[in-house]
Formats: structure tokens, C-alpha cells, sequence
């Protein structure tokens, strides 16, 4: 093989890794939560919008829990089990045992409240976007 050969043959091996590289940066481990969209937290601020729009004009009834009607497109997309306020911001539960929660703590940027890990219950980890991954322990 003449070594102009192998020359290209190691530029398009170089090249085709450049093209597989990036593609596994993104696919974070996020466990059984799936890839997160960028605007999540842009999602979740419409999420909590349209509840208190609803609850503001009576249609609704304010209730910790919002209701799976008012969830956007990328929450939904996320199959919570249950979608919540946590202040202002917004909570998406994946999985739930006896007493302890696990999924998404979304912060709004109309919240005050930045996520630190003890107060009720919560322990979180930042993904980046205002996305946080919590554990949360349900005290009884």
C-alpha cells in the first residue's frame, strides 16, 4: 500500500471520529431520564404560566400538583409521573417509592430560589440550563 494510501485512509479515520466524538458528549448520564432539551427551563416557565393563568381566572383550582393539561410539549415528553410546584419552580417526579421522590427540579427565572441540597428533603445535582436532577426523601 503506497503511503498516499494510508495517508488518506488516516485522514478519513481522523475525520470520522471529529463526526462520532461530539455525538457522545451529548448523551450525558442522565440514567433513565433521556436526553434533556435545551429549553426546559424555558418549557417549564410555560408550564407554570398557562397553571396560573388557569388558577388566576378561576378555571382552576390552585393545588401543589399542576395538572398534566398545562404541561408543555417537552415536559410531557419527559412521561412524569406527576409535575409539581416547588416555590415557583417547577418539579418533574420519574420515579417514586415509599418515601422518596427522584426526576428534574426545573429553576425559573423568575424564581428567587436557587437549589441547595438538605432543605426539604432534597438533594440535587446540577445539569446544566437550570436543570438539576434531585432525590428527594418524603418525611411523613
Amino acid at each position: 500500500m503506497s503511503s498516499r494510501c494510508r495517508s488518506l485512509i488516516i485522514i478519513v479515520g481522523l475525520f470520522s471520529l471529529l463526526l462520532v466524538i461530539p455525538d457522545c458528549q451529548k448523551k450525558s448520564d442522565n440514567g433513565d431520564i433521556g436526553q434533556i432539551p435545551d429549553n426546559l427551563s424555558t418549557a417549564a416557565l410555560q408550564t407554570h404560566v398557562q397553571y396560573i393563568r388557569a388558577v388566576n381566572s378561576g378555571e382552576q383550582e390552585r393545588s401543589e400538583e399542576i395538572p398534566k393539561k398545562y404541561w408543555t410539549d417537552e415536559i410531557k415528553r419527559l412521561n412524569p409521573i406527576k409535575v409539581y410546584m416547588h416555590g415557583t419552580n417547577i418539579v418533574v417526579v420519574k420515579k417514586v417509592t415509599a418515601n422518596r421522590q427522584e426526576g428534574l427540579y426545573i429553576v425559573l427565572m423568575i424564581s428567587s430560589y436557587m437549589p441547595r441540597s438538605g432543605g426539604d428533603g432534597f438533594t440535587f445535582t446540577d445539569m446544566g440550563n437550570s436543570v438539576y436532577r434531585f432525590d428527594r426523601v418524603i418525611e411523613n
